[in-house]
């Protein structure tokens, strides 16, 4: 099947929630896919964004889906460790990592810096693909 549906697997990781606190995402799971990405969906943002008060996208994986580690910038596709949002210009926007490491598991993090106290919408969908067998089947 060469249609985009049958060759990715969409999860949502994390139910969009406005969020003041740090957010993880449910773990994914890449045993039988050989390629992820994960879209992190920010809505507007109740705080002016700035050099003070931000929001910081990252990845962490994992050998054994219990002790997870930032993922370094040689294993995201973009070749940069984390997305950094500071600026009010920057929000209502979806952004994506891709994973090129080697590890079977990850986690998606949010994490705010400064003093946060409206928040900011946040939802997380891992975009798992090139299965080892096809097609995906969705539940």
């Amino acid at each position: 099947m060469r249609d985009l549906y049958h060759n990715v697997l969409a999860t949502q990781v994390l139910a969009p929630v406005v969020s003041t606190a740090a957010k993880t995402s449910s773990t994914i799971d890449l045993q039988g896919f050989n390629s992820l990405s994960v879209v992190f969906d920010i809505g507007l943002s109740g705080d002016t964004l700035s050099s003070s008060l931000y929001w910081t996208l990252t990845l962490e994986d994992s050998p054994d889906g219990v002790t997870f580690t930032p993922v370094a910038a040689g294993a995201i596709n973009a070749d940069i460790a984390s997305i950094v949002i500071n600026a009010p210009s920057l929000d209502r926007t979806a952004y994506s990592l891709g994973y090129i490491g080697s590890q079977r598991y990850l986690q998606a993090v949010a994490t705010p810096t400064g003093s946060v106290s409206l928040g900011v919408p946040i939802g997380i969908v891992a975009l798992r693909g090139t299965p080892g067998y096809r097609p995906v089947v969705y539940p």
